[in-house]
């Protein structure tokens, strides 16, 4: 009894953004390992031509979040802002809510515009699979994909409310039942092979965790919803449109990768560069959830004027990331040729040193990075973003195209490395450190 209630009071007094960050991690080592494991799976049910198809194709989830036109972060900021003014958030909610309607139909025509000439260029190389031929398999990851972030916004206001552990724990509990059923599929279905089948697995949990999700916490909103505030819908959309361009870019700059492979690289390639960068994602993960823990807390010392708090947060993010992702390359590196043996056995692929050691580098660089983009986002300064985004971009499609067709997935890694010293790794510490110098004055 005694421990338990020492638990009890350890949990109740843990500061909010420490639970959030930590329900997070769990949540997220969940999500790295089964994406992991589910690679042996996947391959199995598969085959490794249809599973190169399949991480194409999947990572298409993430363009089609665009569909979201950055309303979740806007949402998130102005509940955030209202919190630290003890004012109340509920006009944001509801202009939220009308405005999601309207994203949800231009989400649906989107997709059906674009969806087959996109399947079309994106697997011109795999006209061979006759299910690729057949089926618009973009059609249908795009209409859940776009529906799912859509609704997402209700993670945005669980991590304004310091509520974050709620939105943590929905992914966690979606890849479960995603393995459980590719398992399953695996073993027992008479439908073998599918790469839709394989998609629809990976991608429908989520969507129905978020659905659940809003409806429950923005049902009692819904009647109020049809009584419109323009001025508050205008301010909600136009800060939404400057999250929105920047997502557009720094998505765009992150998921190039598998564009240029789909086009440069073969079937091997595609899985190695696939197995080792889903590792090293795990670090990834672990790092973006803090981040994501730290934005409203920022927001609200932001408002405050609480500048030394905001530069030990920076210095404490570095070192962290530093330490976790030095040991996690050792680690990666120790046991590479265990990870192709578990995840892809049967697989003529060799691990490769150099393409282990890129990766570490990249993933530091991207923590850098991440943790004065969240900032300078939690405080609403995004001029900075529209200045360096398309540059940067350009440099990162160049250099991955040249590099990969040079030296494989090595040069995949070598882009985004370069693209990234060129500016983002200088140009984003030194707004941040000019804002907080020129805010103190």
């Amino acid at each position: 009894m005694y421990m338990f209630q020492s638990i009890k009071t350890f949990v109740t007094q843990m500061p909010r953004h420490l639970m959030v960050a930590s329900s997070a991690w769990i949540s997220k080592i969940i999500v790295s390992i089964i994406q992991i494991i589910s690679i042996r799976t996947l391959l199995s049910y598969l085959g490794e031509e249809r599973y190169a198809v399949y991480t194409i194709a999947f990572s298409l989830t993430l363009w089609f979040n665009l569909v979201s036109f950055g309303l979740g972060f806007s949402l998130q900021n102005f509940i955030s802002e209202a919190r630290a003014k003890k004012e109340s958030y509920e006009k944001y909610i509801i202009a939220a809510l009308q405005i999601t309607v309207l994203l949800l139909i231009v989400a649906f025509l989107a997709v059906l515009l674009i969806s087959s000439p996109v399947q079309e260029i994106i697997f011109r190389k795999f006209t061979f699979i006759q299910e690729i031929e057949h089926i618009n398999i973009v059609f249908f990851i795009g209409i859940i994909s776009a529906t799912t972030a859509i609704l997402g916004i209700i993670y945005k206001v669980y991590y304004a409310l310091h509520k974050g552990y709620i939105p943590n724990i929905m992914p966690a509990v979606a890849a479960v039942i995603s393995m459980t059923l590719i398992v399953l599929f695996n073993h027992y279905s008479h439908v073998q092979h599918s790469i839709l089948s394989a998609l629809l697995i990976f991608t429908l949990p989520q969507l129905f965790l978020v659905l659940t999700a809003f409806i429950t916490s923005f049902k009692k909103y819904f009647t109020k919803s049809f009584s419109f505030n323009f001025e508050v819908i205008k301010l909600l959309f136009t800060r939404a449109l400057k999250f929105y361009g920047i997502n557009i870019l720094g998505l765009a700059y992150m998921q190039t990768d598998y564009l240029v492979i789909s086009q440069t690289l073969n079937t091997n390639e595609i899985v190695k560069y696939n197995i080792f960068s889903r590792v090293f994602m795990v670090f990834t993960f672990i790092y973006i959830t803090m981040m994501q823990a730290i934005w409203p807390v920022n927001a609200e010392m932001f408002v405050r004027k609480e500048f030394t708090k905001i530069k030990t947060i920076i210095k404490k993010c570095v070192c962290a990331s530093a330490i976790l992702i030095v040991l996690g390359t050792i680690t990666v590196i120790f046991f590479a040729n265990l990870i192709i043996k578990v995840l892809a056995p049967g697989l003529n692929i060799a691990p490769s040193l150099s393409l282990i050691l890129l990766l570490g580098l990249y993933t530091f660089l991207l923590a850098w990075q991440d943790t004065f983009a969240t900032l300078l986002q939690s405080m609403n300064v995004l001029k900075i973003f529209w200045i360096y985004l398309p540059p940067m971009l350009v440099i990162n499609i160049l250099s991955q195209h040249f590099m990969s067709k040079k030296y494989g997935s090595d040069g995949i890694v070598l882009g985004l490395i370069i693209s990234m010293i060129s500016l983002s790794s200088w140009v984003l510490p030194t707004k941040i450190y000019s804002i907080i110098k020129k805010r103190k004055l």
